[in-house]
């Protein structure tokens, strides 16, 4: 068993993102209208209700109601209205994978977490993608759910491993050592798989291993921190060994200080419960 092989047995488990990836591909074409994105969204009314929801929240700094995909796509421009798709339709392409692992509604809400913090580093640090920061960051970790669905009872003894060995903080590296492959191999070969945009694909290949970014070193840097301070965000604490390790080089990739930690935190605290009901179908 391999990262391809597994993605391969389990999309007929997975329902395809298919406006998202026509979306993405409007998007590719210079001469697209607003109208012609607003119609392909619009062919999907569960796609739709989220993304006015989602554009109406604060986490997004909404002021005044949005109340058509046009005029979302106005306020908010081409770029984040196909990032907000992307998040929303990819999201709800797992809502239906059973396990026994964790709940939907607690890797919804990591992953919101992870996704709203790396907005915020992204803005911080005024990355060239910030655009992307929140869709990589909440999807990050979808492999997770392919492999939980898939190899329940060995992801749990990796699990049981690393919470003996390290506190459970560092999974993907015993992942790789009793599999041969980790959640990160495999999100990279879905997320292939689906043609989503590359910049996405290495954040979700290399959010453990921020050094070895192939198309985007800022955004996977920015992920890989929200990632830790996502967890911390869960536990409620600003204690840096309560969560995964962060890589030294990922703070100075973004030029930002570890003391906007408690910051980010609360932000994530105060914004989460809002979003969770977009992406949980509740």
């Amino acid at each position: 068993m391999n990262a391809h092989n597994l993605v391969s047995q389990t999309q007929s488990l997975i329902s395809f993102p298919s406006v998202a990836i026509r979306v993405n591909e409007l998007l590719a074409n210079d001469d697209v209208s607003l109208n012609d994105v607003a119609a392909t969204i619009e062919t999907d009314p569960a796609l739709t209700a989220g993304l006015l929801r989602l554009s109406n929240s604060a986490a997004l700094g909404g002021t005044q109601e949005i109340n058509s995909v046009a005029k979302a796509i106005t306020r908010i421009g081409l770029r984040q209205i196909n990032e907000l798709v992307m998040s929303i339709d990819t999201a709800r392409s797992f809502n239906g994978l059973n396990n026994t692992l964790i709940t939907v509604h607690d890797f919804w809400r990591h992953s919101l977490f992870c996704a709203v913090i790396a907005r915020k580093l992204a803005s911080l640090s005024k990355i060239k993608r910030r655009d992307a920061a929140f869709t990589a960051g909440l999807l990050h970790d979808i492999g997770q759910l392919l492999m939980f669905n898939q190899l329940g009872k060995q992801c749990a003894e990796c699990l049981s491993q690393s919470l003996d060995d390290n506190d459970g903080l560092v999974v993907h590296s015993i992942e790789t050592e009793k599999l041969g492959f980790n959640h990160c191999d495999v999100g990279r070969e879905l997320a292939t798989q689906w043609g989503l945009p590359e910049a996405l694909i290495d954040c979700i290949a290399h959010h453990h291993d921020p050094q070895n970014a192939e198309v985007d070193p800022d955004l996977v840097a920015a992920v890989h921190l929200a990632n830790s301070l996502a967890v911390m965000a869960e536990l409620e604490t600003c204690e840096e060994d309560n969560a995964p390790p962060t890589n030294d080089g990922a703070w100075d990739q973004l030029k930002l200080s570890r003391d906007i930690i408690p910051e980010l935190v609360s932000l994530a605290q105060q914004e989460v419960d809002e979003l969770l009901a977009v992406f949980t179908g509740n």
